[in-house]
């Protein structure tokens, strides 16, 4: 009826004060445990045996094997100490058991040995007896807990014995898997096989190692490592299983080993390998024979099943405590049921007084869980336990809850501990508890796909319903702001028609002479008038008006509310409607007809003849309307509110269904740039890796093509694929499989798996041997990661943490600012959280982003000073402010104090104790350039032994120039570091602070806001345009800022922009030589910058002077809105930099429709490819294509130089005013394309998420 304390299990991550861990490839896993014994005598001598016939390596495995055994040892007598009588014999018989067909097994093993060693020294000659490697090869497999995410060279965590490779197929690539070939062997090299070889491949399936393992299998795998270990073998060729000796059959079969079964209940979760998945799969045909059995009753055994929740409901229901209790007093767990079941009540009882640890705790909690810990219950997993009606003594204290066992239930898993950071686990393993009438462990295991489909379909509808009842609730919010503004708008109209009317008439005379009349005089809402002008009277008199031309008429009703306007046709005098002194008058008559709206009570307005205006010497025109017939005020306003509602709600929902269609075609157009960035960089592996079909799809199956010409395993004569899913995290793992060979004339060797239902992502590495020692290619440590279409199931999101002095637009001063805010939105609109760290400036206080929105979030004293820290949401991304009191930030400006280096030194620590103290544990920390290099080493040596465990550090270098000694710092303690160009990267590798670490280098390039500079939607241009309509939108643009700045309009000619700093990285000679260059080709100049140094401030003053005028304009000033309508004016915009790391100049440009003419430097190289002869290379970067021509691509969007002298600028710059003279459709066609490439942040931000991820397996 009770229970003792249940199977100790490893699994559940909801145990504390468990042995500190290291970072493995699905989290974390439990460290070896400190303080181990030496080996016992009967373990030495086993080893002085294991000489004569192990490799030292074999020998080194079963040494460490036996020495996990001597751990049990250690934590079985340690446990002992806590077990009753009946937990003790009940642990003592199932070991036993154990060690007894460990021995059984080990009697098989020497037999197979010596047969073995007995056939292979026939058939060979007196071969060495140690030759234990015939076809089957030691191979590493990654688990769940390697230590790396994925497979990483030879840092696996465990062994396996794989079968020789099958034989190649029939020429066809999209075959299936491939039959083993049971007539030929090959050996792991590739060579043939002997008879001799075939026989010892028996001897292998059950080798010392082997046996070793298998008796290891029995400490109920106290080292994570050995649940990683794939303890199984696979099975061997029909050749192979013939030359065994039939002696040795039983001991060497294929199957997996004979305690995976046992195991298999006690692995924590996520650990499935090889032999497990054979046995999934053995049972898979076992219930499917089950399912056909005549004898199988389903009803029975349903009927079963509610027998035992009946009894275990009743037990709970009826039982005495104190019958319970009875014999037990001393037992510090108790169950009612003894055995809990599945969709039935259990009652806990707990001991407190045998609790070291909770015994004098007033409070106690048991925290719980299912199916190790993976199972939750919805209601939550806490509940209080309650003193249990029974005596207390120094023997017993017992409390108790009771708990619903869910029915998909195989195990309980639970901790009782204080609320206050006080726990009972069981030692750090956690009580775990089997249950009955549930389902098995291997069903969990199995049904784990349709669980992950299940809960994320949910999740979807959920998301769905909640979305549809928000979209409900937004419009009847909109009616009821609709029905609010039309009944104010009524009340205000009641209340004010007296005032609207005044000065109104229907007929006004200026000098005797009518100026308009209106039909009928009396005009009424609702209704319509006829407005005749007489120009002659007024402003348009003073010039002809020709015939067939038209004055507009602009109006508006009640104070210009509802403006419109109208064509006014020229009539005829109105003559008889005249009197004999108004037709004595020369007269020149426009009419025009007005529908006069219900809530109208005046109309305003004036007329217009191009740039000539008549209103009213600036006091307009204004004619009373009337009321309705048969309306009183009162019922008027009443008809006006309702009249109002309507046009109201209908205003709203319009613009609220245009918004609708804006973001969702702005969606489109993105998903279209990332699916065409996937797509691209399928092509460009598609000579290594392609796959077949070219879109993995979940629950389909996939043939992966490889071709290691390229690669580290050139030359090789076996490859194997060997992988995982969902970022080395999903439960199941593939291979190592042996690919099938090239076909005849082929390079590509294939291999074909089934994919999860639940994959999102596919991850794998290639190798020349099954696993052990031997050639990788794991794409330079980042592992092959292709993306899974189809899944039900979400990436898991990053948590990302950037800790930066800049961020735009708030605190820009250069590129750094707007990479901290672009990226961190591109990041987050993949999926992932991101937030950013700042200090709090003081100009901060004067920022009409911020003015409203900083919240406190929380203080705390560091550093010799208090600390507080605000937060607001900055362009959509979490910020949090960081602000000491000691003044360091009291700055107007981010740099420029002397003790620059200092204060950022203390903001980088104080941005970690903020993240320490508040309890967050971002998977990346990203920090950027030498202000906040410090973030890197500190990390390590201050904060993560203390409790900030969790993130590795990710370092960007903006500008090499700068804080170089403090770059080196950060490049050495970081995991991963960057800069912001390939080629950037390639000109400053060698550089004595990166060099060293240039094995973690790497250069991504920056990207730009696509919504910040869209020229598509900008308020700052007189017209909106895109890639289709480019040539109206910029000559508009053109013709704006002639007018701004002055500039001749005379036969539109082309301009050539500068936007930029004038310094000496940006070329100043040759900005220079830009202007003269383009004025005297015949074009235009304009440049938005300014100096720094005074002296470069004054040269350009001095040119402004010289040059100055109808050609060429120069704004010494920081102005954001010009920069928009310069970058769309502009035809050409040079950016002539003596180095670049990245640059935003030319992508914004080209965002514009502008041509760029640069020096190919760093970024600048990445990001422009010349007409002339960059076609292959932008083909290949922009579009994945290897023959430009082939494939009819012209990716090229610029002109580019690579010298330092004004000649090397002119060959560039020259080449691009002759295309616009010479070819003006062909320029005007290379605007077009420069607007429809994207460079924004899509490629780079999935470049950045694959490096945090190869950062978290450093």
């Amino acid at each position: 009826m009770a229970s003792s304390m249940g199977r100790m299990g490893l699994a559940g991550s909801a145990g504390a004060d468990r042995v500190p861990g290291t970072r493995g490839s699905c989290g974390v896993r439990p460290g070896r445990a400190p303080g181990l014994r030496a080996l016992r005598k009967e373990d030495l001598e086993l080893l002085k045996e294991a000489e004569t016939y192990m490799s030292a390596e074999e020998h080194s495995e079963l040494r460490r094997l036996l020495e996990e055994n001597q751990k049990l040892r250690q934590v079985v007598t340690s446990s002992a100490k806590h077990m009753s009588p009946q937990q003790l014999e009940r642990f003592t018989a199932e070991y036993s058991s154990l060690a007894k067909q460990a021995e059984q097994a080990g009697v098989a093993v020497e037999a197979a040995l010596k047969q073995s060693q007995a056939a292979q020294a026939v058939s060979s000659g007196g071969a060495s007896r140690g030759g234990s490697s015939g076809r089957f090869t030691e191979a590493a497999a990654s688990g769940s807990g390697s230590g790396a995410f994925g497979y990483s060279g030879r840092s696996y965590g465990a062994s396996v014995l794989v079968a020789e490779p099958p034989a190649a197929p029939a020429p066809a690539p999209s075959a299936a898997a491939p039959q083993a070939n049971a007539s030929k062997s090959v050996r792991a090299n590739g060579s043939p096989s002997s008879p001799s070889s075939s026989a010892s491949s028996g001897f292998s399936a059950v080798s010392g190692r082997a046996y070793a393992r298998d008796m290891a299998s029995m400490s109920v795998e106290i080292d994570s490592s050995l649940d990683e270990e794939e303890v199984g073998h696979r099975q061997p060729h029909a050749a192979a299983e013939q030359a065994v000796p039939a002696s040795s059959s039983s001991s060497s079969s294929s199957s997996p080993s004979r305690f995976e079964a046992l195991l298999s209940e006690r692995r924590p979760a996520g650990v499935v390998n090889s032999a497990q998945a054979q046995l999934l799969d053995a049972r898979e045909k076992k219930a499917a024979a089950a399912a056909d059995d005549p004898d199988h009753d389903p009803a029975a055994e349903a009927a079963r099943q509610a027998a035992l929740r009946a009894s275990a409901a009743a037990q709970v229901a009826a039982h005495d405590p104190a019958a319970v209790v009875g014999g037990r007093e001393h037992w510090m767990i108790i169950t009612v049921p003894e055995k809990p079941v599945a969709g039935a009540p259990m009652q806990l009882y707990f001991n407190r007084t045998q609790s070291d640890k909770l015994r004098h705790r007033p409070h106690i909690v048991l925290q719980y869980g299912f199916n190790q810990w993976e199972l939750m219950p919805d209601s939550g997993n806490r509940i209080d336990l309650l003193p249990a009606q029974l005596p207390r003594n120094d023997k017993m204290d017992f409390w108790s809850c009771t708990v619903q066992v869910p029915e998909e239930a195989f195990e309980v898993n639970f901790i009782l501990h204080d609320n206050a950071g006080t726990y009972e686990n069981n030692n750090g393993m956690d009580f775990t508890y089997g249950v009955e009438g549930g389902i098995t462990y291997d069903i969990w295991i199995d049904t784990a796909a349709e669980r992950a489909v299940a809960k994320e379909l949910a999740r979807r509808e959920a998301e769905a319903q909640a979305a549809e009842e928000a979209r409900l609730q937004a419009i009847e919010a909109m009616k009821q702001q609709a029905r609010d503004f039309g009944r104010h708008k009524a009340e205000e109209l009641k209340a004010n028609v007296g005032r609207l009317q005044e000065g109104a008439v229907p007929v006004l005379f200026r000098g005797g002479a009518p100026v308009y009349r209106v039909q009928p005089t009396g005009p009424v809402a609702g209704g319509k008038l006829t407005l005749s002008y007489n120009r002659l009277t007024g402003p348009l008199g003073k010039f002809p008006v020709p015939e067939g031309q038209s004055i507009t008429l602009l109006y508006g009703f009640n104070g210009w509310q509802g403006s419109g306007k109208a064509v006014m046709n020229r009539v005829p005098p109105p003559g008889a409607a005249l009197s004999a002194a108004e037709a004595a008058q020369e007269e020149d008559w426009f009419e025009a007809e007005v529908a006069v709206p219900p809530e109208a009570v005046a109309m305003n307005f004036v007329f217009n003849y191009y740039e000539h205006y008549d209103n009213n010497g600036s006091q307009d025109y204004k004619v009373k309307v009337g009321l309705p017939p048969d309306l009183t005020l009162d019922s008027w306003a009443d008809q006006v509110a309702e009249s109002l509602r309507n046009r109201e709600y209908e205003r709203r929902l319009a613009e609220q269904q245009a918004a609708e269609e804006k973001a969702m075609r702005a969606e489109e157009k993105k998903k279209a740039a990332q699916d065409l960035v996937k797509a691209v960089e399928r092509r460009k592996v598609r000579h290594v890796l392609y796959t077949v079909p070219e879109v993995v799809t979940a629950g389909s199956e996939v043939t992966v093509f490889y071709n290691p010409r390229d690669t580290p395993l050139n030359g090789r004569q076996q490859m194997y694929l060997m992988g995982g899913w969902n970022r080395w995290t999903h439960k199941r793992h593939f291979g190592p499989i042996a690919m099938h060979p090239p076909v005849e004339g082929g390079e590509h060797w294939q291999a074909t798996l089934s994919v999860p239902k639940d994959a999102f992502k596919m991850d794998f590495v290639f190798a020349d041997v099954p696993g052990g020692d031997g050639t990788y290619d794991n794409r330079g440590g980042f592992d092959y990661h292709l993306p899974v279409e189809g899944s039900p199931v979400r990436e898991p999101p990053l948590y990302v943490c950037h800790i930066a002095v800049e961020m735009a637009p708030i605190a820009k001063v250069g590129g750094l600012g707007d990479v901290v805010t672009a990226l961190g939105r591109a990041v987050k609109e993949q999926g992932h959280q991101v937030e950013v760290v700042l200090p709090r400036y003081d100009f901060f206080l004067h920022s009409p982003l911020l003015r409203d929105q900083l919240k406190y979030e929380t203080e705390f004293d560091w550093g010799g000073t208090r600390i507080y820290v605000t937060t607001a949401v900055v362009e959509n991304v979490r910020v949090y402010f960081i602000e000491p009191k000691n003044g360091f930030f009291a700055t107007p400006t981010v740099y420029g104090r002397y003790d620059d280096e200092v204060r950022f030194d203390f903001f980088c620590k104080a941005a970690l104790e903020f993240l320490l103290k508040t309890g967050r544990q971002p998977d990346i920390l990203h920090c950027h350039d030498w202000s906040t290099a410090h973030v890197a080493q500190s990390y390590w040596t201050d904060y993560h032994p203390y409790g900030l465990y969790k993130p590795r550090v990710v370092f960007t270098i903006h500008n090499l120039n700068y804080g170089q000694k403090k770059i080196g710092e950060a490049a050495h303690s970081c995991q991963k570091f960057t800069t912001v160009s390939p080629t950037y990267a390639f000109e400053v590798g060698g550089h004595p602070v990166i060099g060293p670490h240039g094995h973690k280098f790497m250069g991504i390039r920056n990207g730009i806001d696509p919504e910040l500079w869209s020229p598509e939607d900008n308020q700052f241009l007189p017209q909106c345009y895109d890639a289709d309509s480019v040539e109206q939108g910029k000559k508009a643009a053109r013709q704006a800022l002639r007018q701004r700045l002055g500039l001749t309009t005379w036969n539109d000619k082309f301009i050539v922009a500068v936007v930029s700093r004038l310094t000496g990285q940006k070329g100043v000679p040759l900005i220079k030589h830009a202007a003269y260059r383009a004025v005297e080709r015949g074009g235009q100049f304009v440049l938005l910058g300014s100096a720094p140094d005074p002296k470069v401030q004054a040269d350009f003053n001095a040119l402004a002077g010289q040059m100055g005028g109808q050609d060429a304009a120069f704004c010494f000033k920081y102005d954001e809105p010009l920069s928009h309508l310069i970058y769309a004016a502009a035809d050409v915009v040079v950016v002539p930099s003596m180095f670049e790391p990245c640059g935003l100049t030319q992508m914004i440009a080209m965002r514009y429709g502008a041509v760029p003419v640069v020096r190919h430097t760093g970024g600048l190289r990445d990001t422009v490819f010349d007409v002339d002869f960059d076609k292959e290379r932008a083909a290949w970067e922009l579009y994945g294509s290897s023959d430009w021509q082939r494939d009819g691509i012209d990716a090229t969007n610029g002109f580019a130089f690579t010298g330092t002298d004004g000649g090397a600028l002119d060959y560039a710059l020259n080449r691009a005013i002759d295309a616009w003279y010479n070819d003006r459709s062909w320029f005007r066609s290379l605007q077009k394309r420069v607007m429809e490439q994207d460079w924004s942040w899509n490629r780079p931000a999935i470049d950045y998420i694959e490096l945090y991820f190869s950062a978290l397996k450093s």
